[in-house]
């Protein structure tokens, strides 16, 4: 028999409702959840102006359609907050609804939930959610230009490690392959967060304006400031931080099992959102769960010819980034653990 219990998903940016779906996140918490599929919905974000999905959207506006505002007896069923929370008590469910968010839905949901009196757009929160848990999402913000090192450049340990390569005394070139290894890094962060931020047009797009998404995404943000002012979550929600965070850690050592001229470790949260904007909402109580990977590279500077040295980026990024959250089987029963909590 299946348990009453009301769910709302709420994707990302630039995303759709079928990325609920194609990583089995949905089905999952069906299937092992033993939910109630009539009460598990998938929010969607409307139309823009120019009749395509609004997924690039003012967050405030789309926001609106889970206060019910704007939408039509159908979008009703898979999109109103509301609507939900009565369908589930109808069933002899609880009144009070699960938000599931991924990236930018949970700064779409902590908007919504912030609306104790009714907005601009006529978003008004009506105190039926109970549980809010956000999968990448950048509460602080993301700042696409602020791209992680793998070492730091002003140490003296880089310094020296560059003058052995000068002097031909490391001939496997180990600053020239960290700065490499930097490069595709930093390419790999930059089309992960402009995704987030910006996102790739299909060719049938045509927007009538700008996305708002940067501007309302970037840490210095009123709209951020706004959310993140103590009070703005209301205090009885139970609201959980869902974050990936992939760690390198950089070793260089003089000769095999020598002493260590450079030993560093850097975080690159999933890739687009930094761990540290995700894994808490400031100004409200939230637990964070993380799933990290961490990977160490080591190099071995010796005297004489160049031992070989892997130089590939295969595997650094596992299921912990952005865009794979969704379909890692750890986040998934994670987040079921938090349903029957």
């Amino acid at each position: 028999m299946s348990h009453p219990l009301p769910v709302m998903f709420v994707h990302g940016f630039n995303g759709d409702p079928g990325d609920w779906t194609d990583g089995g996140f949905r089905q999952y918490l069906l299937e092992h959840g033993g939910l109630d599929p009539d009460l598990v919905r998938i929010f969607r974000y409307g139309l823009a102006e120019d009749g395509t999905y609004n997924n690039r959207g003012d967050l405030r506006r789309i926001a609106a359609r889970l206060a019910g505002v704007g939408l039509t007896d159908a979008e009703r069923l898979t999109c109103s907050v509301d609507q939900l929370s009565a369908d589930s008590v109808a069933r002899g469910g609880p009144s009070h609804v699960t938000l599931i968010a991924h990236s930018l839905g949970g700064i779409i949901s902590r908007y919504y939930l912030a609306q104790a009196a009714p907005d601009t757009f006529g978003t008004h929160y009506r105190g039926n959610v109970g549980r809010l848990i956000t999968i990448g999402s950048p509460h602080r913000g993301v700042d696409t230009l602020e791209l992680t090192k793998l070492a730091p450049r002003n140490s003296v340990a880089w310094g020296f490690v560059r003058l052995l390569e000068k002097l031909g005394l490391a001939p496997a070139l180990p600053a020239q392959a960290i700065d490499a290894w930097e490069t595709a890094l930093d390419q790999s962060q930059r089309e992960a967060r402009e995704k987030l931020a910006e996102g790739p047009l299909p060719e049938s797009r045509v927007l009538l304006t700008d996305s708002p998404i940067p501007e309302q995404l970037a840490p210095d943000s009123p709209l951020l400031a706004g959310l993140n002012q103590p009070g703005s979550l209301p205090a009885n929600i139970d609201a959980h931080c869902v974050y990936g965070d992939i760690r390198l850690r950089v070793r260089v050592l003089l000769g095999a099992g020598g002493v260590s001229l450079l030993d560093h470790a850097v975080s690159f949260g999933d890739l687009a959102v930094p761990a540290r904007s995700a894994r808490e909402i400031p100004g409200a109580t939230s637990t964070p769960h993380e799933y990290s990977t961490e990977k160490l590279i080591e190099l071995t500077l010796r005297f004489g010819p160049a031992a070989t040295e892997s130089r590939s980026l295969a595997g650094f990024f596992p299921e912990t980034q952005h865009g794979r959250l969704l379909s890692n089987p750890e986040v998934q029963d994670g987040v079921l653990a938090l349903l029957n909590d």
